[in-house]
């Protein structure tokens, strides 16, 4: 049977890959260290390393049981947070993922959270959702806010909103005075885009793809207030998320799409079955500070 421990003996060595450092890493001596990744591999019946005098490497077996490891590595961790918070009240890390530009209700309930439970350090953490879905997939995140539509597999998936998006153009566009835009008269105009693996970015590919239409990004930032300048300086368009509405000046504009606009879901992502009691209760808490919604500080 594998145990908790070898877990995380291969998962020092996988990350140093280096069997001196990894056993300084677990406190353990390096002949340990050794013998313990051995019984690993012979109860798993595969070579988990390639070691020689100058390398060591993972084998095709090590690599899918880096990510199961993680896995289950931090489900462990989350069921003992988990108790100790019913035994002692909630605290320890909380580790947050979040989207660039993403504040719908998030930041009033991190700061009602911190207010009710002090004793949890909260770590925020800013990166597109595809690396925000891993990081939570792997055990890295203990909750992340995403552009998430439909469920995943080893994830949970609670939606937020689900709302069309816009078109930004800057005000002396010939479309500026308009009262709504479709895709197919944005198809033949320059854009300015978030870079692949954005949320935005891949909602916004999809629907040009299911139209037959192939558009032409001139610029990819993965900043928001340079892509909403950008647009305003008249070096492009865009499709964007209409959170964005109380970011706009007077230089840029923001119309809505004609039906059927492409739809912008927003979503808290947690592990599946390994929840922990702190990132239970701060989504509990972003649900409560949502628009048209009782505040709670729980």
């Amino acid at each position: 049977m594998v145990e908790l421990r070898q877990l995380e003996h291969f998962l020092a060595v996988a990350e140093e890959l280096h069997f001196t450092r990894a056993a300084r890493r677990v406190n353990i001596v390096q002949s340990g260290l050794s013998s313990s990744i051995g019984a690993l591999e012979k109860e798993l019946g595969a070579k988990l390393f390639v070691r020689s005098t100058r390398a060591v490497r993972l084998t095709r077996e090590g690599e899918v049981l880096l990510t199961e490891a993680r896995r289950v590595l931090a489900a462990a961790q989350s069921a003992r947070t988990a108790v100790a918070g019913v035994v002692s009240g909630v605290r320890g890390p909380l580790t947050i993922g979040i989207m660039q530009s993403f504040r719908r209700g998030v930041t009033d309930a991190l700061a009602a959270f911190h207010t009710a439970h002090p004793s949890v350090d909260l770590r925020v953490v800013q990166a597109p959702t595809v690396i925000l879905l891993d990081r939570v997939a792997g055990g890295r995140l203990d909750i992340a806010f995403a552009c998430v539509a439909e469920p995943l597999a080893a994830l949970e998936v609670t939606p937020l909103d689900s709302e069309p998006m816009v078109f930004a153009c800057h005000a002396g566009h010939p479309f500026a005075a308009r009262s709504s835009v479709t895709l197919a008269d944005a198809a033949g105009e320059s854009f300015v885009d978030y870079p692949p693996g954005w949320g935005a970015r891949t909602i916004v590919d999809a629907a040009f793809t299911e139209l037959g239409i192939r558009r032409r990004p001139a610029c990819e930032v993965g900043d928001t207030d340079t892509l909403l300048d950008l647009i305003a300086h008249g070096l492009g368009v865009a499709v964007l998320p209409p959170s964005l509405n109380n970011r706009v000046h007077d230089g840029l504009r923001l119309i809505p799409l004609d039906p059927p606009a492409p739809i912008y879901p927003t979503a808290i992502v947690t592990p599946a079955g390994a929840t922990s009691t702190a990132a239970r209760i701060l989504r509990d808490t972003v649900l409560a500070h949502q628009p048209g919604q009782p505040r709670s500080s729980a």
